[in-house]
């Protein structure tokens, strides 16, 4: 419903809320995700702090609105049109990083980089999750998707997870309490749980070692993978015993181009903005990999990126 000053009436009680976070009104979203396409959110909420989270959050579930989490857009497409809904955009207190006494343990706001995270781990000898340099991603969207490169993934070295739900209340839970699997966590927002930060556990090396092997993943992301083209990372999950770049490629589409988007020549599971491009011409590349992949190999590539809807 309006009201007279063509408000709905959400937002204005959005308003009156009185966040200490800012709301951005019909804000573009094509600087909030990694392939830098997609058009207008109704409203985005950076979120500072938990307690403004603790208020925002009941107020969507009161309201009955439609949401989204986001970190920085990496593994998510978002479409063209105006989105109608809110986007929760995590920052501020969110980006902590608090190593605790006594080993080599940190605990790491949500909407902390990975990249930022493997860089304050080097100096202090911390080892185990180099891995992460070369994810675009945060640390909330590592535990959610269980992000791994290397053969390392996040949930070997969680700990604990600190997460809230709908009804603003903080719960605290030991990593053994939750399922994590190949790019899969029950620690998600879709299920009503909203990750604040979580505590690691990593190995003590010295700060050389750590930063060889930080540089080693970073130079093989840079040989192997479109380093300085906007895309949004892996766009399908591996099928068991085999990858989805080699099936697509084997399927012809290596270089593919549709619109302003491309199946990259470099690595066949990405694929890139070559510069204004349209979420429409991404999904195109997306079913056609799909179509010929299950055609020809009759193997079926299930997408990694989440789509907004």
């Amino acid at each position: 419903m309006k009201n007279s000053g063509h408000e709905l009436e959400w937002e204005v009680a959005l308003r009156k809320l009185s966040l200490q976070s800012r709301l951005r009104w019909n804000e573009s979203l094509k600087r909030f995700n990694t392939w830098r396409i997609g058009g207008e959110a109704r409203c985005l909420v950076d979120v500072e702090n938990l307690k403004d989270l603790s208020r925002l959050l009941p107020f969507l579930k009161k309201h009955r609105l439609k949401w989204f989490l986001i970190g920085k857009g990496s593994n998510l497409l978002i479409p063209d049109s105006t989105w109608e809904g809110v986007i929760v955009h995590l920052s501020g207190d969110f980006k902590s990083w608090e190593p605790l006494e006594g080993g080599p343990m940190v605990r790491a706001g949500s909407s902390l980089a990975d990249v930022t995270f493997v860089q304050r781990c080097v100096p202090k000898g911390w080892s185990g999750m180099e891995f992460m340099i070369g994810i675009p991603g945060t640390i909330g969207g590592a535990v959610a998707t269980n992000a791994g490169a290397h053969g390392g993934e996040t949930a070997e070295f969680l700990s604990r997870l600190t997460w809230m739900d709908l009804e603003g209340e903080v719960h605290e839970n030991a990593r053994q309490e939750f399922d994590f699997g190949y790019r899969f966590s029950e620690l998600d927002a879709r299920q009503g749980r909203i990750l604040v930060s979580a505590l690691f556990e990593l190995r003590q090396t010295d700060a050389h070692s750590v930063r060889q092997k930080a540089l080693e993943c970073q130079r093989f992301r840079i040989e192997k993978q479109p380093y300085n083209q906007p895309s949004c990372g892996s766009v399908f999950k591996n099928p068991p015993g085999d990858h989805a770049a080699r099936l697509i490629e084997a399927s012809g589409l290596k270089g593919a181009v549709r619109g302003s988007a491309q199946i990259s020549p470099k690595h066949s599971n990405f694929i890139v903005n070559l510069g204004g491009t349209r979420a429409d011409d991404i999904l195109w590349l997306m079913d056609l990999a799909q179509e010929r992949v299950l055609k020809d190999h009759g193997r079926e590539l299930i997408p990694e990126v989440q789509i907004l809807q």
